[in-house]
């Protein structure tokens, strides 16, 4: 139960974008949840982007669980500037952060950010997040 809290405060801590450092704007984290720390690091591309924008348009429901951190799997934190505007029947809002969850046992799923910064757990199309997956951990 400890570590599910201090591992909800680190990630929360991590990722909220105002706590991010200047110089991490245009920086991809890709962060493994059982090492507790990050793994990779790299510069956003157009690509990217574009992928993080059919992310957020490709919303199909509100996550269910509970407790949505899951035990290992990775993170991939990708900042969005200028941020994407996402409308659909649960937010409409800009989003200048897209955090995607692989859990190693479960589908992907998305955190994001509103513009007052609350936060939301959403269930997304599994192809086009498999597809930022593979990008970021085999060709850069």
């Amino acid at each position: 139960m400890i570590k599910k809290i201090a591992l909800t405060v680190l990630i929360t801590f991590l990722f909220n974008p105002t706590h991010a450092p200047a110089q991490m704007k245009n920086v991809i984290e890709i962060y493994d949840i059982e090492q507790e720390t990050v793994i990779k690091t790299i510069t956003i591309t157009s690509f990217i982007r574009k992928d993080s924008d059919k992310v957020l348009q490709g919303i199909s429901s509100i996550y269910k669980k509970f407790n949505p951190l899951p035990e290992k799997g990775l993170l991939v934190k990708i900042p969005l500037d200028p941020a994407i505007h996402v409308t659909n029947q649960w937010i409409n809002s800009l989003v200048d952060e897209l955090i995607i969850f692989y859990p190693e046992e479960d589908e992907p799923f998305i955190l994001i950010y509103d513009d007052e910064n609350s936060t939301y757990f959403f269930t997304i199309d599994r192809k086009v997040p498999e597809e930022i997956l593979f990008t970021l951990l085999f060709h850069h």
